[in-house]
């Protein structure tokens, strides 16, 4: 007889709580700003470092992570490269690295601006770094001619000697603290597998790496710790973790495989930045495994269970295609205006509002509700957006009364300050990226625009010009992956940004104006617009656009969109010409489990 469980692997369950999703393996973060190879890092996967690296030249790039973006920080006083790396957020530590020789100097950070701290007694570079700001480890590495087992330990202002490594190595990976330091691969010459335990004075050996390999990443313990990426006779991908004594390598890779990178967390909650490919990259990835605490059953697709707390009985099922849902309305109707962030932390901010005046209000999303922000400063409308919920970006726009104007404004998640202005003013331009690193592209003063320009986070600077000019377009994808799609006269003409120049993609299906877009150059998703007014939603690769069979509940243009391909919020905008909308859609794509509730009828 069949039965569900010969179908599905499984019997239908009676669970207290619906099952939970399994977390576990690694997933696309926010880009970096600023692309580069070598960089160290510090901190946690929510307050996260990166500084320093090659982009090339050497950079003195510091970026700061909040679980979703990166943002940037104070400039290192030296430019450096295979620099070490230790501490937190807003109490780093970079040391040694290579600046033309090998360095000794190292650098303290407070969150705010990077100070002098004591040298190192070994100048050398391709080091491993552990611990605090005021207890770090540093170790192996390159000097003249040779490899490092050196020792050095920071009390906060000065390096003294501690126990020498038993393998001299360089381009190792560590993590841990001062008093139990972990040391892992690295370069001989020739890949290492040899681990290593430090307990404040002496190295000890370890169980071996799985994979002999240098230039690799490490967060963690000396009891809980990880490795990721790396290279052997190729780049890898791989990832291990260690458990004090064994090292395990895990079902997940990275999905970008590199080596050079930067690497930051626990074992549990990881951050892999940067790096190289086979070419420079800013490409982030989260790891998250998590060790549930209590009985939890998980997420399984075609899962059928009954809810005992809630009596109705419940399917686990993979959405064939993405749709749209109702969320909260906005609290104020409007059209014109512009947004940023993500499906559950939105910005919507300035635009137009019945009768026909402008608004300089800001409004937050926290995925079901909107809540009042702070005031710009400059009311408008026709403006472009960048950013996150708490590092926005506002644009350009049409004044009231006119002319436009090229001003910029900065959110910092309450209040705005003035940035720089945009070289040529305009309105119904495209915007995207972080507010330390946008763009804006096309729109209309006098003429239609092609031009683009770049946000450094103080000012803008010439970019490359779009192939064809044009306004009320659609966006999407950071500053140096960028794409702009549509916009008038009724185009469906897509074109992709490399951070110098415009080249062309592939054609929209629905040619339109006045609509909406969110995600990245390579996976991104357009929606809504005119001309006539269309829900019609549409998805792009990196390559085509494919039309989704789900268009959105409230048909409308002059939209915003903001999150990415597969969560996205479509909110603001006009049904017809004389109305504004509050309405609140948020998207979920195709493949994404939902919980759905089994009724009979």
């Amino acid at each position: 007889m069949t039965t569900y469980k010969g179908i599905q692997g499984f019997n239908i369950q009676n669970l207290s709580e619906d099952p939970v999703p399994t977390v576990a393996g690694w997933s696309s973060g926010g880009n970096m700003g600023t692309t580069r190879q070598m960089v160290a890092g510090a901190g946690t996967q929510t307050a996260g470092l990166a500084f320093g690296g090659e982009a090339p030249p050497d950079s003195t790039a510091t970026e700061e992570y909040n679980g979703s973006s990166w943002t940037a920080g104070g400039a290192l006083a030296t430019a450096r490269r295979r620099l070490g790396g230790a501490g937190t957020q807003t109490a780093g530590l970079a040391f040694g690295g290579k600046a033309g020789g090998g360095l000794a100097s190292t650098e303290e950070y407070d969150g705010t601006s990077w100070g002098p701290g004591g040298n190192l007694g070994t100048a050398r570079y391709a080091l491993a770094g552990a611990g605090t700001q005021t207890a770090g480890l540093g170790f192996g590495g390159y000097a003249p001619a040779a490899q490092q087992s050196a020792t050095e330990e920071y009390d906060g202002s000065t390096w003294t000697a501690g126990g020498s490594m038993g393998t001299a190595r360089s381009y190792l990976a560590g993590c841990g603290t001062q008093t139990a330091g972990l040391a892992f691969g690295g370069n001989l010459p020739g890949a290492s597998n040899a681990t290593e335990e430090y307990d404040g004075s002496t190295w000890t050996a370890g169980g071996t790496l799985n994979t002999a390999k240098l230039q690799l990443a490490g967060s963690g313990l000396q009891t809980a710790g990880l490795a990721f990426g790396g290279y052997t006779t190729v780049v890898l991908g791989a990832t291990e973790s260690y458990d004090g004594s064994t090292w395990t390598t895990l079902p997940t890779s990275l999905a970008t495989a590199r080596r050079y990178l930067g690497g930051l967390g626990t074992q549990s909650q990881a951050l892999a930045f940067g790096g190289n490919t086979g070419s420079i990259t800013n490409a982030t990835e989260e790891y998250n495994s998590w060790t549930p605490s209590s009985d939890y059953t998980f997420e399984n697709e075609g899962q059928v269970w009954y809810n005992n707390t809630e009596n109705v009985w419940k399917v686990q099922d993979a959405t064939v295609a993405g749709s749209w849902a109702t969320g909260g309305n906005l609290g104020t109707a409007i059209r014109g205006s512009a947004g940023a962030g993500t499906q559950t932390a939105a910005l919507s901010f300035a635009g137009d509002i019945p009768p026909g005046t402008y608004t300089g209000a800001t409004e937050e999303y926290n995925g079901s509700a909107w809540t009042a922000g702070g005031t710009m400063s400059t009311i408008r409308t026709q403006l472009a957006g960048a950013g996150i919920q708490t590092a926005g970006l506002a644009i350009g726009g049409l004044l009231t009364p006119p002319p436009v104007t090229g001003a910029t404004e900065e959110y910092d998640g309450s209040a705005w300050t003035a940035g720089g202005s945009l070289s040529t003013a305009r309105r119904l331009l495209a915007g995207c990226g972080l507010q330390t690193a946008g763009l804006a592209f096309g729109g209309y003063d006098t003429a239609v625009s092609g031009g683009t320009e770049e946000y450094d986070g103080s000012a803008w600077t010439a970019g490359g010009s779009l192939n064809t000019a044009r306004y009320v377009l659609g966006e999407a994808g950071t500053q140096t992956a960028a794409l702009g799609f549509g916009g008038y006269a009724l185009t469906g003409a897509t074109e992709e940004y490399d951070g110098s120049t415009w080249t062309t993609g592939g054609n929209m299906g629905t040619a339109r104006y006045e609509l909406a877009g969110a995600g990245i150059q390579t996976a991104a998703l357009a929606f809504g617009g005119g001309n006539p007014r269309t829900g019609a939603t549409e998805e792009y690769d990196g390559t085509s656009w494919a039309t989704s069979p789900a268009s959105l509940n409230t048909v409308r243009s002059e939209l915003v969109g903001a999150g990415t391909q597969t969560t996205a919020l479509g909110f603001a905008g006009s049904t017809s010409p004389s109305t504004r909308s509050a309405a609140t859609e948020e998207w979920t794509g195709a493949g994404v489990l939902e919980t759905k509730t089994i009724t009979v009828s």
